[in-house]
């Protein structure tokens, strides 16, 4: 596990490529005053080919399709985000399956002609 801090997003890459997961187990916090927007994090995770594992605030869980292309866990609970991450780790043929599909609903899903197309009929324009 290697938490590395903040680093400049060309360097980002280079991390992707070294990890076998990716985990983020984000939480709501302060009454439901704090929580995790969409974070593009988990999209550029997944655009890397990794499986990922969010928590289930904010728009995280939009981000995954849950036991498709990672999982959604209580960022609170400890033991089912162990379980997820070691089911993950000892199984090198799901998270590769995880890994793929995940990149490929990225591309298909969150690309900037995608949403042109979802905010151009949702103003009715072009």
């Amino acid at each position: 596990m290697v938490f590395a801090g903040g680093h400049p997003h060309e360097e980002m890459p280079g991390f992707y490529a070294a990890a076998q997961v990716f985990a983020m187990p984000c939480r709501t916090r302060r009454a439901g005053m704090e929580v995790e927007g969409l974070g593009i994090v988990f999209l550029e995770a997944a655009a890397a080919g990794l499986p990922v594992v969010v928590g289930d605030s904010g728009g995280a869980p939009d981000t995954v399709r849950d036991g498709e292309t990672g999982f959604v866990v209580d960022g609170r609970d400890v033991g089912v985000l162990a379980d997820r991450l070691t089911l993950l780790l000892d199984d090198a043929e799901l998270a590769r399956d995880m890994g793929r599909k995940g990149r490929a609903w990225v591309r298909g899903e969150w690309g900037w002609d995608r949403a042109h197309g979802h905010l151009t009929s949702l103003l009715g324009v072009g």
